[in-house]
């Protein structure tokens, strides 16, 4: 998860989540006319310490992943400022409207102490961040009122097009089809789309104060950002780079035989439309269905993409990308080689983790066809009976990734094609079982193979991505 901190800061200088005080006489004060600035700065934490999600379910999966810097870069960030009524949430604003809506660019700032840390992270989570910030940009430049108390949400690296005076319930359900720039094979994205994971409130009021710079301070309380888009990666634990067969080298038993894994090929690549923000609902049944907008997802609330209420057999005019088939578009194929560079390929527990594209969030119902709807992987194979074997035998495995699953050992059984039901649903009681849900990274890698039986076993893992942390707002 993303922390923004907005400063006023006392010196330009001073591009860090921290402010700085002069000694001054007790009853000494700027004068009335002191200039006011807001310095906005981006933080991209690198915590590592794995927490459950699978299967219990919750916000860090399996744990959390350090983020490479194209995935952790910020660019810009637009600030959309609003009032509520007593009593009024995010979730019913009753006639609340935008207050004041502005973009900054941003770039990177030299040092960063982390004033507000999350509290509910795990041991390491807030620590090395990189840092982003706009430079000192003039409060009188907003509407923004001192007293009073505003809510905040954010976008980073995209135009959200909010104006002021629009009304948050249409802000709140905003869409949009770009999650990065790029095809989202393989390294091929950045900008990644980033918005806030929580409603945020802050109110400009008591503030710190420096004479000798004729400035005032308020802080502000911290507000998270995270992805749109979420990460698949092929981890080659348990193998070993074959450069004669071009893949990753899989033992078999101990009479010689082994397979080897040469492609890993995405399908089911949902190519519509994704909520800006992100919502939860306690029941796919219930009508209507409780909805949090923000919230977090539980055991009882569903993470939904804008058509996940319709993902049944009477819809079937929605856009994936490589849909499920026996032949599919080479043109998402990650092909195993030795000539990846580290944006694509880097170590993970001693071993390759290849990074086979960022899938955008798609999520299903109870009743969702899972060869119509759910993402997943294709793992080509080929298997030697010995070394000295000139011709293997090569196969395809199928397998829909997991969000939360049903195994506490995370292990599956991938498939030929034609093994799989015709056409077999998630049929699951517990939500979120199949799914891709965004910020969130699904490591898979071989676990075993019987080619008596003819199936690989693969192993599902899920970090939440959230390594762009941003501790406190300063205006």
């Amino acid at each position: 998860m993303k922390r923004l901190c907005f400063l006023l800061l006392l010196l330009p200088a001073l591009a860090a989540c921290q402010w700085m005080t002069e000694d001054y006489d007790e009853d000494e004060f700027p004068d009335a006319d002191a200039a006011r600035y807001i310095n906005i700065t981006v933080s991209v934490s690198a915590g590592s310490n794995p927490v459950t999600r699978a299967p219990l379910g919750g916000e860090y999966g399996d744990g959390v992943e350090k983020g490479l810097e194209r995935e952790n870069a910020v660019k810009d960030i637009t600030l959309i400022f609003y009032e509520l009524a007593a009593g009024a949430t995010l979730d019913n604003p009753g006639t609340a409207t935008v207050s004041f809506v502005k973009k900054y660019d941003v770039h990177p700032a030299d040092n960063h102490n982390h004033t507000a840390p999350h509290t509910d992270a795990p041991e390491g989570y807030n620590n090395e961040e990189v840092v982003y910030t706009t430079g000192d940009r003039r409060l009188d430049e907003t509407s923004l009122e001192l007293g009073k108390t505003y809510h905040v949400l954010v976008v980073a690296n995209a135009d959200p097009m909010v104006v002021s005076g629009e009304p948050i319930s249409e802000v709140r359900d905003k869409v949009s089809l770009l999650a990065y720039t790029g095809s989202g094979i393989g390294p091929d994205a950045s900008d990644f789309v980033m918005t806030s994971s929580a409603d945020a409130t802050v109110k400009l009021e008591n503030p710190e104060v420096s004479v000798t710079e004729n400035k005032y301070t308020y802080k502000f309380e911290c507000i998270h950002i995270e992805r749109l888009a979420a990460r698949v990666d092929f981890w080659t634990k348990n193998g070993t780079f074959d450069s004669e067969r071009g893949g990753y080298k899989y033992t078999v038993g101990t009479s010689g035989e082994f397979v080897v894994v040469t492609k890993v090929t995405p399908f089911n690549l949902y190519n519509e439309q994704e909520y800006l923000f992100k919502r939860v609902q306690d029941s796919w049944t219930a009508t209507p269905p409780v909805v949090s907008y923000l919230g977090d997802e539980t055991t009882t609330n569903y993470v939904v993409d804008p058509n996940t209420p319709n993902k049944d057999a009477s819809h079937t005019s929605y856009n994936y990308l490589s849909q499920i088939s026996t032949t599919l578009d080479a043109t998402y194929t990650v092909n195993m080689n030795a000539s990846m560079d580290a944006d694509q390929k880097f170590k993970v527990g001693g071993s390759d983790n290849i990074i086979i594209g960022y899938p955008k969030e798609n999520t299903l119902l109870p009743t969702s066809l899972l060869r119509q709807y759910a993402t997943g992987l294709v793992f080509e194979t080929k298997y030697y009976v010995s070394e000295d074997a000139t011709t293997p035998v090569t196969r395809q495995y199928y397998y829909f990734l997991r969000h939360q699953g049903e195994k506490t050992e995370g292990v599956y059984e991938a498939k030929d094609i034609n093994d799989f039901a015709s056409d077999p649903s998630t049929g699951e009681a517990k939500p979120m079982n199949f799914g891709i849900v965004r910020n969130n990274i699904y490591r898979v890698s071989v676990e075993s193979f019987s080619p008596v039986e003819g199936n690989l076993k693969i192993r599902i893992e899920e970090k939440h991505w959230r390594h762009v942390d941003n501790p406190a707002i300063y205006l």
